[in-house]
């Protein structure tokens, strides 16, 4: 019996007084008595930044490698749980988490902390929060769908789908967002493909040893896929030495999957494999060789795990065990493609004639969970564009951002020599320019006495640093003072095979290095 006290709200059980509070923690997760998950983001915020500051802290890290952990140590703290908290998690909380991807860009490129959040994410090429939520936040309904129909979460999707005007559930939104995306029709993804106890076939990249007698015969199967003209298909020929040393026969076969936006080519490789062992299951005595060029199938019925394909790989399994039932011997092979092997360049010319225009799906078979995600993901997800009025003159300098090539700027150079180009393209840097922007000198006229001390300025025009601009200016002599083809951005006048002038960069590195002029005092 409960005796509940109206004025502490406590209340007693078998003698033992229990006392409510606001927050409990739960698998991790502290949840609050009004959901709003203010002290749990709080405490991932400072989890992350706790984190981020350690990495800031290594030295003689490369680019790569301090993104990498950022990914792998830093994120990972932050995000526990999103899929849970993320709806609650506004402009206003956000705050403390923008924090930590400010100093993970300070530790990975060198940005400074003043330098907005989004165009510290870009040139560090870090995913941004709501990025990498919606990421997680999508797979994860995905996943719901390709649980077993007996499973609590899979009967329940069509009510969490269903519109409610009050108390809609977080779910609804993460569910709403790939509406368009037909997930009903997903394959279904068990927790283990075989049992631990049974016997996986080797794969390997080295020719199979023939034994000295083979008493029913040989048997070579070539499986290829293809994506063309938004279809999958795949095709297959098979060449056959029956006993007795009677004349090869040769066979091909194409067979059109399904369309791009349901199949890719890993699937369309193993549902090769399995319809070429569907057609042989009678033989008997056959040592049969299955040559494939994909190297992800191969290892996959190496070492089948919970993952999309799932049903061609336990059909593969059911065949092969029928085979050898029948004494037969069955191995794979994976060949590059660079091989000359003439049987492959047979399956590839099937494999294309089966995604022709005109080509309609032969199988019924179910989608295949990556590519459905692929699909969901960037419909769902927000791309990491930056805010309109944010990062002015990061923009002026590099219309592309935020765009892979700033790996490319990066990560070969040097922890300074990174800072210092960061300094450039944000505008955010050690001139006078910026630090009187910030109270940190009295006047932003350069020392020249010419004009204010801006990143142009300082790269084209001082007059105090002309000795040291020969190596800059004799590196073109049709871009002078473009900033973008300095910096390595792309300026508006570019076309789309543009890609950035490395050597004009380290040019512009070593200028204001030589110069001292970006250097902490």
């Amino acid at each position: 019996m409960a005796f509940v006290d109206d004025f502490t709200g406590q209340f007693t059980i078998k003698g033992q007084t229990v006392t409510p509070k606001n927050h409990v923690k739960i698998l991790g997760v502290l949840m609050d008595t009004k959901l709003k998950y203010k002290e749990h983001i709080a405490r991932a915020a400072s989890k992350g930044l706790e984190a981020a500051l350690e990495l800031r802290r290594l030295r003689g890290l490369s680019l790569a490698t301090a993104r990498q952990l950022f990914i792998s140590a830093v994120a990972p703290v932050v995000d526990y749980a999103s899929n849970v908290w993320m709806h609650a998690c506004k402009d206003k909380a956000m705050g403390p988490i923008n924090r930590v991807q400010r100093v993970g860009a300070q530790a990975t490129v060198g940005t400074f902390l003043t330098v907005a959040t989004s165009v510290a994410e870009a040139e560090a090429h870090l995913a941004t929060v709501r990025h990498r939520f919606w990421r997680r936040a999508v797979k994860m309904w995905t996943d719901i769908y390709t649980l077993p129909e007996t499973n609590p979460l899979r009967r329940n999707t069509a009510r969490i789908k269903k519109f409610r005007r009050y108390h809609r559930s977080p779910l609804y939104q993460v569910a709403d967002a790939p509406k368009n995306v037909e997930m009903e029709t997903l394959e279904t993804i068990n927790p283990f493909t075989l049992a631990p106890w049974e016997g996986r076939v080797q794969a390997g990249v080295e020719a199979t040893p023939q034994s000295p007698t083979v008493p029913g015969g040989l048997m070579q199967i070539a499986t290829s896929s293809s994506a063309l003209n938004e279809l999958v298909g795949f095709g297959m020929a098979i060449e056959r030495q029956p006993p007795r040393y009677r004349k090869l026969k040769l066979k091909t076969l194409s067979v059109t999957l399904g369309a791009r936006t349901e199949q890719n080519l890993f699937s369309a490789e193993l549902a090769a494999m399995a319809h070429a062992l569907n057609m042989v299951v009678g033989l008997k005595d056959y040592r049969i060789t299955l040559l494939t060029s994909n190297k992800a199938a191969a290892l996959t019925l190496r070492n089948p795990r919970q993952q999309s394909g799932q049903e061609f790989v336990c059909e593969l399994y059911k065949l092969m065990r029928k085979l050898r039932r029948n004494g037969n011997q069955v191995n794979i092979r994976w060949i590059s493609t660079s091989e000359d092997n003439k049987l492959r360049g047979l399956a590839k010319e099937q494999a294309r004639a089966a995604t022709q225009e005109d080509a309609l799906p032969q199988e019924r078979v179910p989608r295949m969970k990556s590519t459905t995600l692929n699909i969901a993901r960037s419909q769902a997800v927000p791309s990491n564009d930056l805010p309109v009025n944010v990062g002015r003159h990061a923009k002026r300098v590099d219309t592309a951002l935020p765009g892979k090539h700033t790996r490319q700027l990066y990560d070969r150079l040097s922890w300074k020599e990174a800072s210092v180009l960061a300094q450039l393209r944000t505008g955010m840097a050690r001139l006078n320019g910026y630090l009187y922007r910030i109270n940190v000198v009295d006047t932003d006229q350069c020392a020249c006495g010419q004009a204010r001390e801006t990143v142009e300025h300082f790269l084209f025009r001082c007059q105090k640093w002309t000795a040291h601009r020969t190596e800059l200016l004799q590196c073109t002599n049709t871009h002078r003072g473009n900033i973008s083809f300095f910096l390595g951005g792309k300026s508006p006048s570019d076309d789309q095979k543009w890609t950035p002038n490395l050597e004009a960069v380290r040019a512009s590195i070593r200028f204001a290095i030589a110069t001292g002029r970006l250097e902490a005092t």
